[in-house]
């Protein structure tokens, strides 16, 4: 207590007695009363909550890591998230979502079942803007959760992440550890061949997060489209459509007629053909007439115009689509000129203007 007054008086922090708890362990009872009458605490109870998340010395349960997951619920249902386009709904779980699970998982191995919980919220929001699943996704997880350059959204693992976040090379907890640190630190076995004389061998700056999840995640095949389709210089909801095609995740026609959900498979573009993804984005006369635009813009305005013409049975002249891609690429160059730009994005801007 003389210490606890002493840094109250250096730094000004009063510490509020009646908001305080003291926890105990092996301590007799007469004991206890002792200190909490010279104190003036009170006893606290295990598991408590401290900055958001559950203290205790054994195993988390489902329902004290339930915190988490309702944060992420809460936080996609009150931020008109429904609204949000594909590229926004991506943007939103990397920005925020993962900030969230982030915090956890520096601090406990997330139980398993709160680790499917938040991957099932991730896949439900991207592909129905809600949390719970409504609709089956277009395309497979695994591929979801790909860095870009392999052809994925770069959407982290959370069990992944998890593990990367709570390595560290040279400790090994005491015998009398509890199980929740003894299964921390059985993490470090799952990097420890990434060590090589104590030093992370990834990156000569020492260990971090995101090479540790380099590490564990598995290695793929950078793909020639990724570099076209994740550049800087395209709009985002552009690029998660083409990205859809590429994985043919799109939901045309062809595939809807299979599963009995339209009385037909004719291509909704006024083209007496069956609406597959190559034909509406490769044969198609109407798609033909609009290929002068850039290539993201392309797959994103041929896809909302064939929407609309299933949905609402209207579509635009081809000319007027091509202005209205014209346009929107140049308020994004605008845009982008106004912020430093690298020397990677001018080549890129260069070789599309002599195109």
């Amino acid at each position: 207590m003389r210490a606890l007054s002493s840094f109250c008086k250096a730094s000004g922090l009063a510490m509020n007695n009646a908001k305080s708890e003291i926890f105990f362990n092996g301590v007799p009872e007469d004991i206890r009363e002792g200190i909490k009458q010279v104190t003036g605490f009170r006893e606290g109870t295990m598991p408590f909550r401290y900055l958001g998340v559950p203290i205790k010395a054994g195993r988390l349960t489902k329902k004290e890591c339930s915190t988490l997951t309702e944060n992420m619920v809460a936080r996609i249902r009150g931020m008109g998230a429904k609204k949000l386009s594909y590229a926004g709904r991506v943007t939103l779980i990397n920005a925020i979502l993962n900030t969230l699970q982030n915090y956890w998982a520096q601090m406990f191995i997330i139980p398993k079942s709160i680790i499917n919980h938040i991957m099932a919220i991730y896949r439900n929001f991207i592909w129905d803007g809600s949390p719970d699943y409504h609709r089956v996704p277009v395309v497979a997880w695994d591929k979801v959760t790909l860095p870009k350059k392999e052809g994925g959204l770069g959407i982290k693992k959370a069990d992944v992440w998890n593990i990367a976040t709570v390595d560290w090379h040279n400790y090994s907890p005491p015998a009398d550890a509890t199980w929740v640190w003894k299964n921390i630190c059985k993490v470090k076995e799952n990097l420890k061949d990434g060590f090589h004389d104590s030093k992370w061998t990834m990156s000569p700056k020492g260990y971090s997060i995101k090479g540790g999840y380099d590490w564990l995640a598995p290695d793929q095949t950078t793909l020639n489209w990724t570099a076209i389709v994740w550049n800087n210089w395209n709009i985002p909801k552009h690029s998660l459509t083409t990205w859809l095609r590429m994985h043919e995740g799109m939901n045309v026609k062809s595939k809807l007629f299979r599963f009995g959900c339209c009385a037909d498979d004719w291509c909704v573009l006024r083209q007496r053909q069956p609406e597959t993804v190559d034909h509406l984005f490769t044969s198609c006369v109407y798609s033909w007439k609009i290929k002068v635009a850039m290539f993201n813009a392309y797959h994103y305005f041929i896809w909302f115009q064939r929407n609309n013409a299933r949905i609402n049975d209207w579509l635009q002249r081809p000319e007027v689509v091509a202005v209205r891609i014209k346009d929107d690429i140049k308020r994004r160059v605008k845009q982008k000129c106004r912020a430093v730009v690298d020397q990677s994005d001018l080549l890129w801007l260069q070789n599309v203007v002599l195109v």
